[in-house]
Protein backbone atom coordinates (compact mmCIF):
# COMPACT_ATOMS: atom_id res chain seq x y z
CA UNK A 1 0.00 0.00 0.00
CA UNK A 2 1.39 3.39 -1.01
CA UNK A 3 2.06 6.03 1.60
CA UNK A 4 -0.02 9.20 1.55
CA UNK A 5 2.27 12.05 0.56
CA UNK A 6 -0.14 15.00 0.51
CA UNK A 7 -3.59 15.62 1.84
CA UNK A 8 -5.55 18.84 1.60
CA UNK A 9 -8.66 18.71 3.78
CA UNK A 10 -11.69 20.99 3.59
CA UNK A 11 -9.86 23.84 1.85
CA UNK A 12 -12.06 26.90 1.50
CA UNK A 13 -10.79 30.20 0.10
CA UNK A 14 -12.97 33.28 -0.15
CA UNK A 15 -12.20 36.50 -1.98
CA UNK A 16 -14.49 39.53 -1.57
CA UNK A 17 -17.77 38.43 -3.13
CA UNK A 18 -16.43 35.09 -4.44
CA UNK A 19 -16.00 31.67 -2.83
CA UNK A 20 -13.12 30.41 -4.99
CA UNK A 21 -12.70 27.08 -3.16
CA UNK A 22 -15.53 25.41 -1.26
CA UNK A 23 -14.50 22.54 1.02
CA UNK A 24 -12.00 21.00 -1.43
CA UNK A 25 -10.27 17.73 -0.55
CA UNK A 26 -7.25 16.27 -2.34
CA UNK A 27 -5.14 13.21 -1.52
CA UNK A 28 -1.94 12.17 -3.30
CA UNK A 29 0.00 9.00 -2.54
CA UNK A 30 3.69 8.45 -3.27
CA UNK A 31 4.27 7.62 -6.92
CA UNK A 32 0.97 9.07 -8.11
CA UNK A 33 0.61 11.75 -10.74
CA UNK A 34 -2.46 13.96 -10.73
CA UNK A 35 -3.80 16.60 -13.07
CA UNK A 36 -6.18 19.37 -12.06
CA UNK A 37 -8.51 20.01 -14.96
CA UNK A 38 -11.37 22.46 -15.18
CA UNK A 39 -12.78 25.59 -16.69
CA UNK A 40 -11.27 29.02 -16.14
CA UNK A 41 -12.24 30.22 -12.69
CA UNK A 42 -12.79 26.70 -11.32
CA UNK A 43 -10.17 27.18 -8.59
CA UNK A 44 -7.22 25.13 -9.88
CA UNK A 45 -4.67 27.91 -9.52
CA UNK A 46 -6.17 29.05 -6.24
CA UNK A 47 -5.76 25.55 -4.78
CA UNK A 48 -2.12 25.42 -5.91
CA UNK A 49 -1.53 28.92 -4.53
CA UNK A 50 -2.81 27.71 -1.15
CA UNK A 51 -0.51 24.67 -1.33
CA UNK A 52 2.55 26.71 -2.30
CA UNK A 53 2.18 29.40 0.36
CA UNK A 54 1.24 32.20 -2.02
CA UNK A 55 -1.93 32.44 0.07
CA UNK A 56 -0.58 32.14 3.60
CA UNK A 57 -2.08 30.01 6.33
CA UNK A 58 -4.93 31.91 7.92
CA UNK A 59 -6.21 33.37 4.64
CA UNK A 60 -8.07 30.12 3.91
CA UNK A 61 -9.82 27.43 5.92
CA UNK A 62 -8.73 23.80 6.04
CA UNK A 63 -5.58 21.77 6.54
CA UNK A 64 -2.55 20.79 4.48
CA UNK A 65 -0.82 17.59 5.59
CA UNK A 66 2.46 16.78 3.84
CA UNK A 67 4.44 13.66 4.74
CA UNK A 68 2.25 13.28 7.82
CA UNK A 69 2.97 16.80 9.10
CA UNK A 70 0.38 19.58 9.33
CA UNK A 71 1.78 22.51 7.36
CA UNK A 72 0.94 26.16 7.96
CA UNK A 73 2.89 27.85 5.19
CA UNK A 74 3.22 31.61 5.62
CA UNK A 75 5.25 32.20 2.45
CA UNK A 76 6.52 30.43 -0.65
CA UNK A 77 9.88 29.70 0.98
CA UNK A 78 8.10 27.63 3.68
CA UNK A 79 6.59 25.26 1.10
CA UNK A 80 9.84 25.12 -0.88
CA UNK A 81 11.71 24.01 2.24
CA UNK A 82 9.37 20.98 2.36
CA UNK A 83 10.03 20.26 -1.32
CA UNK A 84 6.78 21.69 -2.68
CA UNK A 85 7.45 23.81 -5.75
CA UNK A 86 4.86 25.09 -8.18
CA UNK A 87 5.84 25.93 -11.74
CA UNK A 88 3.01 28.02 -13.10
CA UNK A 89 1.54 27.48 -16.54
CA UNK A 90 1.74 31.11 -17.60
CA UNK A 91 4.10 31.66 -20.47
CA UNK A 92 6.00 34.40 -18.65
CA UNK A 93 9.21 32.51 -19.26
CA UNK A 94 12.31 34.07 -20.74
CA UNK A 95 13.51 31.98 -23.70
CA UNK A 96 17.09 33.25 -23.32
CA UNK A 97 17.28 31.89 -19.77
CA UNK A 98 17.90 28.31 -18.66
CA UNK A 99 15.22 26.14 -17.06
CA UNK A 100 16.80 26.72 -13.64
CA UNK A 101 16.88 30.48 -14.14
CA UNK A 102 13.23 30.50 -15.22
CA UNK A 103 12.20 28.28 -12.30
CA UNK A 104 13.39 30.84 -9.79
CA UNK A 105 12.57 33.97 -11.78
CA UNK A 106 11.29 36.44 -9.22
CA UNK A 107 12.44 34.23 -6.36
CA UNK A 108 16.16 34.15 -7.04
CA UNK A 109 18.60 32.55 -4.63
CA UNK A 110 21.15 34.82 -3.03
CA UNK A 111 21.37 37.84 -0.80
CA UNK A 112 20.11 41.36 -1.41
CA UNK A 113 21.23 42.44 -4.88
CA UNK A 114 23.48 39.48 -5.71
CA UNK A 115 22.12 36.28 -7.24
CA UNK A 116 23.91 33.11 -6.21
CA UNK A 117 23.82 31.17 -9.49
CA UNK A 118 25.44 28.05 -8.00
CA UNK A 119 22.66 27.88 -5.40
CA UNK A 120 20.03 28.59 -8.07
CA UNK A 121 21.25 25.79 -10.36
CA UNK A 122 21.76 23.40 -7.44
CA UNK A 123 18.22 24.02 -6.21
CA UNK A 124 16.82 23.57 -9.73
CA UNK A 125 18.68 20.26 -10.08
CA UNK A 126 16.83 18.94 -7.02
CA UNK A 127 13.51 19.33 -8.82
CA UNK A 128 14.47 18.28 -12.33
Amino acid sequence: MAKELLRMDHITKVFPGVKALDNVNLSVEEGEIHALVGENGAGKSTLMNVLSGIYPYGTYEGDIIYNGEVCKFQKIKDSEEKGIVIIHQELALVPQMSIGENMFLGNERGKKNAINWNETYGEADKYL
